[in-house]
């Protein structure tokens, strides 16, 4: 069996205080698979440090696997806020001057948010990576259960983040790698997480890991195998992050971008200014008019509906996105009409017309490129879409990537010159 690449070092992190965990995260930060029903949500009370040799043990298993939990869904609501700013889905309509900067296009060090997000993403990689290592030391029969499943299905999805969104990267204070490397990297990750999964008979986790697999292999061009992992997620399956009331557990999109609470950025004109997207039950906004404006008194706010509180949940994985994969994949395949189909499936489920048009590859193109941004909206793929497909959005070319974060650059030794 091919395990997911860990941390050989549990008990060393490159960004954490040596011999430490941080904070464990409570329930309201956990992530809930949503099929019909959910299981394994535990309660984890009374946050402080642990040292390390407490956690050998199994009674730290369920606190171990909230923490990988509740930092990727930090991770998870930071980078949406700064992608859908740097994707130009959200403008800066606030104070935060390194948010302009980014919404300007801006992803070269130093950059303050992007340094965010790679630390952030990176600590969620670490945690899980961590868990795994230790879990494999110590739970007895491992590799059936479904706490080592979880932990490597949400590490997968934060390397995913990582490659996603970062022209370089690197994992564990190691070299830098090529966004390709960041996806293998991803793709062995998910791959340990469906093998162990499948023997835990867990199929909300299965199904979590195998439409990350099919998101990883779209990415690598593997568009057959994209289609087939797909292919096994059912209508109805939602994966999606979980969050609360308390600071660290908020929901950091609805925080920094609705009336009630803060309106540091709002909807990009690009949407709140196109027909298809004003109708668009998926891309849901509250347009109030010139005279909104938020704490920048020169900008228009227009609010997103789409995560209207601190603890709205937010999608991480869907049966919609798996067809869209799918529809992608028949396209590259060729399968242009099949392609189509399954776009309809997605439309339909919003009480969407189905598409009737043109059947051409170009036509067919154009039309998923609107259905991935309307379905995944504020979902922290836009970026790299942009990229993908090549889209330019603005009169002049802008990054469409961040460079490594500055703390990492100015403390990994593989990274000086």
């Amino acid at each position: 069996m091919t395990r997911a690449i860990a941390n050989p070092n549990p008990t060393r992190n490159p960004r954490m205080p040596h011999g430490r965990f941080r904070r464990l995260a409570t329930v309201a930060t956990a992530l809930a698979l949503v099929v019909g029903g959910c299981k394994g949500v535990l309660e984890v009370s009374n946050e402080q440090d642990i040292l390390d040799r407490n956690l050998d043990n199994p009674d730290a298993v369920l606190p171990m696997m909230n923490g990988v939990i509740g930092d990727f869904a930090l991770a998870y609501a930071n980078a949406i806020d700064i992608v859908g700013l740097f994707g130009q889905e959200l403008q800066h309509t606030g104070s935060f001057p390194t948010w302009r900067e980014v919404e300007r296009g801006i992803g070269t060090r130093p950059s303050g948010t992007g340094d965010q997000v790679f630390q952030n993403v990176s600590r969620a990689i670490w945690v899980a990576d961590t868990a795994a290592v230790r879990f494999r030391k110590f739970l007895p029969d491992a590799e059936k259960r479904f706490e080592l499943a979880t932990v490597l299905m949400w590490g997968g999805f934060a390397h995913f983040m990582l490659a996603d969104n970062f022209c370089e990267m690197t994992f564990h204070g190691g070299p830098a790698v090529t966004p390709k490397q960041g996806y293998q990297r991803a793709k062995l990750v998910f791959d340990d997480a469906v093998t162990v999964a499948t023997a835990a008979a867990r199929t909300d986790v299965l199904r979590g890991a195998t439409g990350g697999r099919a998101r990883v292999r779209l990415m690598l061009g593997d568009y057959a195998g994209a289609r087939d992992d797909a292919r096994q997620i059912p209508q109805g399956f939602r994966l999606v992050a979980l969050y609360g009331n308390n600071t660290r557990e908020n929901n950091a999109v609805a925080t920094n971008t609705t009336t009630l609470i803060r309106r540091e950025a709002g909807v990009h004109p690009r949407f709140y200014n196109d027909a298809g997207f004003k109708s668009d039950p998926r891309t849901q906004f509250r347009d109030k008019g010139d005279t909104a404006k938020g704490p920048d008194p020169t900008r228009k706010f227009v609010e997103q509906l789409k995560y209207p509180a601190r603890d709205t949940p937010i999608p991480v994985f869907t049966w919609q996105e798996a067809r869209l994969i799918e529809a992608e994949a028949e396209l590259q395949l060729g399968n242009a009409s099949a392609a189509v189909t399954l776009i309809n499936q997605v439309r339909t489920a919003s009480n969407i017309t189905a598409y009737s048009g043109p059947v051409t590859a170009a036509d067919v193109r154009a039309l998923l490129i609107y259905e991935r941004q309307a379905e995944l909206w504020l979902q922290a793929q836009g970026l790299n879409d942009w990229r993908r497909f090549n889209l330019q959005f603005t009169p002049q070319p802008l990054d469409k990537c961040f460079q490594i974060g500055q703390l990492e650059f100015d403390t990994n030794p593989n990274l000086r010159k």
